[in-house]
């Protein structure tokens, strides 16, 4: 009986410190920018990206390269970015890190004209590449974002 005790404790106190892990995170950033249109979102966007350090890279339709060019999306943007040398730190510690770089943003506008400004977290994916190494540079990534995203639904 003692035996079994000491098991359900020791199974209870590893789910509540795994319950504590990025385990928890959600898997997606979003943000509501009411006020903006796509054009405007877009602009704070890129702005928002240079004032926390980062590069501008591109931008493209969601759909580009799948249809013709005449035929793509105008609706959902994606915006990608990157600091070069956050990259590089994060390539050298595990080179699965380039499934989430260069960083990006989409930015999404709905048929009522809302848009949305969506990332994928960086401190989620780091928990399915399972290297404790690399979850502190994706958590600090976390924290690049969500500041990025605050600026421009300012």
């Amino acid at each position: 009986m003692l035996r079994t005790m000491l098991r359900l404790t020791l199974l209870l106190f590893l789910t509540l410190v795994g319950g504590t892990s990025a385990a928890d995170e959600m898997p997606i950033l979003i943000r509501s920018l009411p006020g903006y249109s796509l054009d405007q979102a877009n602009t704070a966007l890129i702005n928002a990206i240079t004032n926390h350090n980062y590069t501008f890279v591109r931008q493209q339709a969601a759909d580009a390269r799948l249809v013709p060019q005449t035929l793509e999306g105008r609706k959902v943007r994606i915006i990608y970015f990157c600091n070069f040398a956050k990259m590089e730190r994060a390539l050298n510690i595990d080179v699965r890190a380039a499934q989430i770089l260069p960083c990006r943003f989409t930015l999404v506008e709905a048929e009522n004209g809302s848009v949305s400004l969506i990332a994928i977290n960086p401190a989620w994916v780091s928990e399915g590449l399972n290297n404790p190494l690399l979850h502190p540079d994706c958590l600090e990534l976390k924290r690049d974002y969500l500041a990025i995203m605050d600026e421009v639904s300012l």
